[in-house]
Formats: C-alpha cells, structure tokens, sequence
C-alpha cells in the first residue's frame, strides 16, 4: 500500500505541476516597466531588497554573469499578489574553485563547467530577497505561485539559451514551514551556513547601551580592539562616497573576492556609489583609516528595523598587523545603532568572530531544483549530506541569553 500510495502522489505531483493556478502573468526585463504602483504596494510590505530604487542600482551595476529578471501575479480581481526578482546567472567551473595556477586536467575540465542558472533572489546579497507577498495571501500559495512563476521565467529564456538549474535563496526562521510546499514542485531544500543574528532590543539606543549588554569577557575583547587602533592613530568615520572614493572601496572589496572559494557573482566599479545615491539614509558605509589611506571598509543597509551587514573590504596587509576586520564588524553594530534598527544580520561568514558579539545562528536553506530528474535526484542525495559550518556557542550578552 505505501508503494501504491506514493505512486498516486507522484502522479499528484507531476499533475500539479503542469497545471495553471489560474493567475496572470508579467514577466519583464527591467524594472522600469512593471507597474510601479503594484510593484511597490507588494514590495513596500516585505524588503528594501525588492524596492525599486535597489533594483535599480543592481541592475545598472550587474555582475558580468548575471542579468535581471522580475514578474508579477495578479489575481482574478485584478490585485498584484505576488512579486519576484530573478537573476540569470551563467555560472562557470572558474566561479566555482579558487583563483590558482594549477592546470592539471582535472582542474581544466572543472573550469570548463558551464551553468544557466536561474536564481530567485540574489546571488550579491544575503537573505529572501526574491519573493514577495501581497499581506492577505495564503503563503502556501504565494509558494505554489512562485514555482509556477519560475517555471514561465525558465521557458522564456529558451531563445537565450536553456536553463535547467532553478535556486530560490535563502529561506530561515518561520519563512520555511510554508515554503516546504515547494517539494511537490520537485525543489530540494538544501542547507547552508547560518545567518547570525544580533538582537539589540529597542533599549539599544546608543554604542555604550551595546556595549553594556556584552558580558565582561566579550566586552573587555571590544574595548581592547578599539584600544589598539587608537594607539596606532586608526580612525573610524563615516563616509559619503564619490567617484573617487568608490574605486578605494571597489579595490578593498577585490582584496576579499579573490581570496573566497567561490566567486558566483563580482561586483562592478560603481556599485557601492549607485547603492548609497539609490537607498540614500538606508545605506550606511563606514571607513577605517590610518593616515589618511583607507584600510578597510563595511557596508549596512538597513531594512525596515534590520540592518544588514553587507560588503566589507580589507586591507590585508594592515590587517595582518592591526584587528580591522574585528573593528569593521563592531561597525556595523555602529550602524544599526545609527539607523535605528533593533536588529542586526551579519551574515554567513567568519562565524566565529560574529558569535564574540553576541550573534546567534539562524538555520538557513535554499531550494534547488533541476529539469532533469536523474540529475536532480543526484542534487537530492548529494546536498542532503553537505556539510556546512556550526555556529560556535558564546554566552557574549547578558540581556539575550536570559
């Protein structure tokens, strides 16, 4: 019986998944031409990753490899219900490994790999910044929508060239129980490191409130690293960017891209400056300098009451002789402060020094799917034991571990 009943829900699924939900459909290339109002009616209620004006800045400033791509649902009455920002990514082996000289076969047929790869959300930026839905709507539908959405986007790019690889990124916390309706789809959830995620409250108002919700230990390690810039006469300080100022930042931030493992999507010259003239007071960029020349920098956006630690870029060779990552990450605690956000999101790196102040992990996952099903029943028994980095355990604040 359990045989003839997963054979009915296979035909179930396969049923379901070539049937329209009876919504319709735009889909377009820039987000100049959705409709703005409908657009913003969805966007406004959900991430300031779906806003028009961040939109913007990402698609005049995309990645070489990646391009652009939106849609809306309406439902019969007419009302915009869901709304999805995609990106067509052409992912290679060289993305994938990490930059060397090394050209033995194995490594030359790796770097051959090619991928179309459609991306629901955004492969520069950390979170479920693809989807959005209308505040009424069912979000077990909003999830049947967004695969039947996906599904259009992929038939679309036929003429430019088959996409067989779909991701949605990246889905935590309660957003998940609902999503899970996406396995009747075929997508696979897959999990990755965790978000770490600083609470402050709303009694954090200022840097000496944070500073005095860290417990002695953690709180002595900050002070000490704010102690030993000063005395090497390192400033901290806010900056406004300009051209100028912007190729600094792009070049720190190449220091850091080349050194990661994967290189999914680089960042182009220009990008930092179109963010903070796109979000104006929900972008924020601090600098660390030491004579004038810029050591290091980090990013924040802030959304809604979350701010969002975004890009940093260092200086390794003073940052082998001074903590300026440890610093750059205080700073974006600075930020949040300075935004008025209760919440800070550091993101899925350097776990370690994150934890030191007083973030804690949030499980996170995407979904994956490919066309063919051999392959994405390979997808499904490979990912399901990927391993992915565990968050060290800090006792780092009074308040928060109560």
């Amino acid at each position: 019986m359990n045989l003839i009943n997963k054979a009915k829900d296979k035909i179930k699924r396969h049923h379901e998944r070539h049937t329209k939900l009876g919504y319709k459909f735009i889909l377009s290339d820039g987000i100049a031409f959705v409709n703005q109002r409908d657009w913003d009616k969805i966007a406004n209620d959900n991430t300031v990753f779906l806003s028009r004006n961040y939109l913007q800045a990402i698609e005049s400033n995309s990645p070489d490899n990646t391009s652009q791509r939106y849609a809306m649902a309406y439902n019969e009455e007419g009302k915009p219900v869901v709304i999805v920002s995609c990106q067509v990514a052409e992912i290679s082996g060289e993305n994938l490994m990490p930059q060397s000289k090394d050209d033995t076969i194995k490594v030359k047929v790796a770097r051959s790999y090619q991928e179309r790869v459609l991306v629901c959300g955004n492969l520069v930026s950390s979170g479920l910044h693809g989807v959005g839905f209308a505040s009424d709507l069912d979000a077990g539908m909003g999830w049947k929508i967004v695969a039947e959405i996906l599904y259009r986007v992929r038939q679309s790019e036929k003429l430019a060239g088959k996409i067989d690889f779909v991701m949605i990124k990246d889905i935590k916390g309660n957003k998940l129980a609902a999503s899970e309706i996406l396995e009747r789809f075929s997508y696979r959830r897959i999990q990755t490191d965790p978000d770490m995620v600083l609470d402050l409250g709303d009694e954090v108002t200022t840097f000496d409130d944070y500073l005095a919700i860290l417990t002695g230990k953690y709180r002595n390690r900050l002070k000490k690293i704010i102690k030993t810039l000063d005395k090497a006469e390192i400033i901290c300080e806010k900056l406004h960017l300009d051209e100028m100022m912007d190729k600094k930042l792009h070049q720190l931030y190449l220091a850091v891209e080349t050194k990661s493992a994967t290189r999914l999507a680089t960042l182009p010259l220009g990008y930092f400056l179109a963010l903070q003239n796109q979000l104006g007071n929900n972008f924020s960029c601090y600098g660390i300098k030491q004579d004038n020349e810029l050591l290091g920098f980090v990013t924040t956006i802030k959304d809604k009451k979350e701010a969002v630690g975004y890009y940093v870029g260092i200086d390794y060779q003073a940052n082998s002789q001074y903590p300026i990552y440890f610093r750059l990450l205080q700073l974006v605690v600075q930020s949040a402060i300075d935004m008025n956000c209760n919440r800070v999101l550091f993101g899925r790196t350097a776990l370690g020094p994150k934890a030191n102040l007083g973030a804690k992990p949030i499980d996170t996952f995407v979904w994956a799917r490919h066309r063919v099903p051999l392959v994405n029943f390979i997808v499904r028994k490979l990912f399901r034991n990927m391993p992915f980095d565990t968050a060290p355990q800090r006792s780092a604040t009074q308040k928060l571990d109560k």
